[in-house]
């Protein structure tokens, strides 16, 4: 299928939020002390040229990512399914209740592009877990943008509540590179050379479901064109110590982050938790 051209309004929103993120990053210096913090660390070989080289491909991906959120609300069927590829759909077909299929995701391409275009397949048969946003008006907008195809949202505290009056749910996806700050359940793995706990959400809910545990990365072709592959973490059944299917999907993150350095969401304060010690310095 041929690429659509950007609509005027996309190219619009391309240009606000391209301006927008050189002006609050640039000028006024958004998160820089944090984005060349986690670059440092995470790639103490690189010189600072290949580091800036990459601080400044992250700023102008985000002035797109930005602006394709916003698109997201509009973006015809269509026209998502030309600029969202899927490698290998088998994998998809093969996800059915009632052991629906783990798609954990990250921080890393157009994520919402991502949950989308997948629920463009499997429709209300998708569950996306998600986080509730504090701002109700804020939070609103990116319901209706998420189940805009018919996935079903699903807060990760209730998760198995709500799942149990869901039958026919063949997937459930979600974004597992975030802080486990709150969560009781963590793994922690060397990782971009640092020591790092990750949330063990997916892992969970797979051992639970005896589900299959996929990585969903999401390759940028070009500006707005995307292709979506699934990496299986695991087999339904299969017999694992506690933490190796996080310890697979860290390991995976960490490759296609070094192969695309850029994509993934430097800005967020990943490292707030030291081993052994809690948020605020207290032991845990």
């Amino acid at each position: 299928m041929s690429l659509p051209r950007d609509t005027l309004a996309l190219r619009l929103l391309y240009a606000a939020f391209g301006a927008t993120a050189f002006v609050l990053y640039r000028l006024f210096g958004l998160r820089r002390d944090v984005v060349r913090g986690n670059l440092a660390r995470s790639f103490p070989g690189w010189p600072v040229e290949r580091l800036r080289e990459v601080e400044r491909e992250f700023v102008r991906l985000q002035g797109e990512l930005a602006a394709e959120v916003v698109y997201a609300s509009r973006i015809p069927a269509g026209e998502l399914r030309a600029r969202v590829s899927i490698a290998n759909p088998e994998v998809l077909a093969a996800a059915q209740p009632p052991r629906p299929t783990i798609f954990v995701g990250a921080h890393h391409g157009n994520f919402e592009w991502m949950l989308q275009r997948v629920s463009l397949e499997l429709g209300g048969q998708l569950a996306g877990l998600y986080k509730p946003i504090g701002n109700p008006r804020v939070d609103g907008w990116f319901r209706r943008m998420r189940s805009r195809f018919g996935a079903r949202l699903v807060p990760a505290k209730s998760v198995l509540s709500e799942l149990a009056r869901m039958r026919d749910i063949a997937a459930i996806g979600l974004v597992a590179d975030q802080v486990p700050r709150t969560s009781p359940e963590k793994h922690w793995v060397r990782f971009l050379e640092q020591d790092t706990a990750f949330y063990m959400g997916a892992e969970l809910l797979g051992r639970a479901l005896r589900s299959r545990v996929c990585l969903v990365r999401m390759r940028r072709l070009a500006r707005g064109r995307y292709e979506i592959e699934f990496e299986p973490l695991n087999e339904p059944g299969e017999k694992l110590p506690n933490g190796e299917i996080t310890s697979r999907y860290a390991k995976a993150l960490e490759r296609w982050i070094r192969e695309e350095p850029a994509g993934w969401w430097w800005a967020h304060k990943r490292w707030k938790l030291e081993k052994g010690v809690g948020p605020r310095g207290a032991r845990g």
